[in-house]
């Protein structure tokens, strides 16, 4: 089964904060967005191969998380977690309890079933470190995920999700060099994975290397294999590059495609309301920032915005 977990998880209200001149808009939403891109992810690499006799717990989770029911869905996996599987199927059934818990803001819970799937299989199965390393970062844990993602590419050295995971970490950190090391070595063990050479354009992008961090986004489309998700965050990405670059219609275009992938999304409005604005579109530039306080009312930015342009 294949779930939105878009449609599962409440983060709360968006809230912008960074100067204009440095270019930040946005920036907690995306962290927000790669958040719980990171849980899509997770749940697939949780869901993706369980034993039969432990299928029968799965469905039914799953039947249950479909319906938003993360208590019941927690429920099941416990009575599943009761009988005698073996040790990678259990691994498994704590790993789902995990993501479903995450899913409930429960994360005492979530945090201790990870722990106790790295503590079971983590030297054997590289699902365990990568599932733990989602979670911290989603939490803004961001050393602990550094510490599990370097742990699995020490155990596991082929597989460029632990690198890829370090880089993202390090971006977080605002350790753009060290963050791009680490991207190239995903790339060069799997270099066909968009999401890998996304990852790379992100961290070109928010270390002021706007013209590589868009050979890199044109990379990664090309390469595509990318959720909707993360092409409505490339798209943001281009933008942002683009008025970095001062080449405000190329901003525009790709914002426009960002905001059919996502309506309602404020940093893609936020973005293409100062693209309009800097192109001499102030009719636009107006309608974008209305947007943005209708979906988020008292918006410090577009309150900000909309001030200055009534002001001429």
């Amino acid at each position: 089964m294949k779930l939105s977990i878009l449609d599962c998880a409440n983060f709360g209200q968006e809230r912008f904060l960074g100067p204009e001149k440095q270019m930040k808009i946005g920036l907690a939403q995306r962290r927000v967005m790669r958040g719980t891109a990171f849980l899509s992810v997770l749940w697939w690499f949780c869901s993706a191969a369980i034993a039969s006799d432990a299928q029968t717990y799965q469905t039914a989770a799953a039947v249950a998380v479909s319906k938003l029911d993360f208590e019941r869905a927690i429920q099941i996996y416990s009575k599943g977690l009761e009988q005698q599987f073996s040790l990678e199927d259990r691994a498994e059934l704590l790993r789902m309890r995990g993501v479903t818990a995450q899913l409930a803001k429960r994360w005492d819970q979530a945090e201790a079933d990870f722990t106790a799937a790295v503590e079971m299989v983590g030297s054997t199965d590289p699902r365990a470190y990568i599932g733990r390393g989602f979670f911290y970062h989603h939490q803004g844990r961001f050393e602990l995920a550094l510490a599990d993602y370097t742990a699995g590419a020490k155990l596991f050295p082929d597989n460029g999700a632990f690198p890829n995971g370090q880089g993202l970490a390090l971006v977080e950190q605002g350790k753009f060099k060290e963050a791009i090391n680490r991207f190239d070595e995903a790339i060069r063990l799997d270099p066909t994975s968009g999401a890998f050479m996304f990852g790379r354009a992100e961290a070109y992008n928010r270390s002021d290397r706007p013209q590589t961090a868009l050979d890199d986004y044109d990379k990664a489309l090309a390469l595509g294999y990318l959720t909707q998700d993360d092409t409505y965050r490339l798209r943001v990405g281009v933008g942002d590059a683009h008025l970095k670059l001062k080449n405000e219609r190329a901003a525009v275009e790709s914002l426009n495609k960002a905001v059919e992938l996502s309506p309602n999304s404020t940093t893609a409005l936020r973005y293409r309301g100062l693209a309009h604005e800097r192109a001499g579109e102030l009719d636009r530039a107006y309608r974008d920032y209305e947007a943005v306080l209708i979906l988020n009312p008292g918006d410090e930015f577009a309150v900000k915005r909309l001030q200055r342009l009534r002001s001429k």
